[in-house]
């Protein structure tokens, strides 16, 4: 039986436990977490990680919560808050190197100010650049895959840098899933004044039609579902439209809501919990697959509803 004495002789940072999830997640639902980490620095985040597996107790690495989903009864063995251990990032001539814990948004900002283009319309996306890479996050026509010369990972056992072409990437996913990611060398292209302004405007354009288009005021989980690959449904709609032509925008359970604004995103308009959030999921993918006949996959991760081991 682990004892939280033996634990604290392990990890430097801070030790919780029973931690609500609903305070961590950006959608605010979520049970306790038996043990919730906050490491001081990669080699306490590593120690950690570490530790549990060798207990053979589960445990996930969050970032800031944006792309999550904890169930109500939480989070069995550990949760380690890697934001705090892995910061950092070191703008280059030709892109940048940086740790996971770095939000995307600011990373995206200071290369585009440093003239280097690449992930400049990837600002709007709230996670990590480890949440981003895991995910292979994208908008706009760039994601993560395009960019990524290099990530460091650690893998229970010791710290390796995988290549670009030995990661997997694909369509909104990689082959991450199963390692800890600690950062990541992207390389960037060099704008010229034409380019700078050219992509000025779109950058504001989008951030103009994300503000229009996007519940931003209310707690949410981003986009809950996967724009199905182009040929994979009809006219080549995307989940969110599909959602709204079953006539399921403002449709409520509970505190959880299928916005009226972006009807691929669920909002908690006050008290939500995470069995009102899923059954609007299991709604909106009933409808969609007997009106279209396409099956709706999540891009929302879940945490408790299945395992979800580092």
């Amino acid at each position: 039986m682990l004892s939280l004495e033996e634990l604290r002789g392990v990890v430097r940072g801070k030790v919780l436990i029973s931690e609500p999830m609903s305070d961590h997640t950006t959608i605010g639902v979520g049970g306790p977490a038996d043990f919730f980490v906050e490491p001081v620095d990669r080699d306490d985040l590593c120690r950690a990680v570490t530790f549990f597996r060798r207990h053979r107790l589960p445990c996930l690495v969050l970032g800031r919560g944006s792309n999550l989903l904890v169930h109500d009864d939480g989070v069995r063995g550990a949760v380690i808050a890697a934001s705090g251990a892995l910061c950092g990032y070191r703008i280059r001539r030709d892109g940048l190197v940086a740790s996971a814990g770095e939000p995307l948004s600011l990373l995206a900002a200071r290369s585009f100010e440093a003239g280097l283009g690449g992930i400049e319309m990837l600002q709007g996306i709230p996670g990590t650049l480890g949440g981003a890479l895991v995910m292979n996050a994208g908008a706009w026509g760039q994601q993560m895959s395009d960019v990524v010369v290099s990530v460091d990972v650690f893998d229970g056992d010791r710290v390796r840098t995988l290549k670009r072409d030995a990661i997997g990437f694909a369509y909104r996913c990689s082959g991450l899933d199963d390692t800890v990611v600690l950062g990541a060398a992207l390389r960037l292209r060099h704008l010229s004044e034409a380019d700078v302004r050219e992509r000025t405007a779109a950058r504001e354009e989008a951030m103009r039609r994300r503000k229009a288009t996007q519940p931003l005021s209310w707690p949410n989980a981003g986009s809950i579902f996967r724009n199905p690959l182009p040929g994979e449904s009809p006219d080549g709609l995307g989940a969110g439209a599909m959602i709204e032509q079953c006539g399921l925008k403002g449709l409520g359970v509970g505190g959880a809501v299928i916005s009226d604004v972006h009807a691929n995103m669920i909002i908690n308009t006050g008290g939500a919990t995470a069995s009102d959030v899923m059954e609007l999921i299991h709604r909106a993918r009933e409808a969609v697959s007997s009106r279209f006949g396409v099956m709706l996959e999540l891009e929302v991760m879940l945490a408790g509803f299945e395992n979800a081991c580092c």
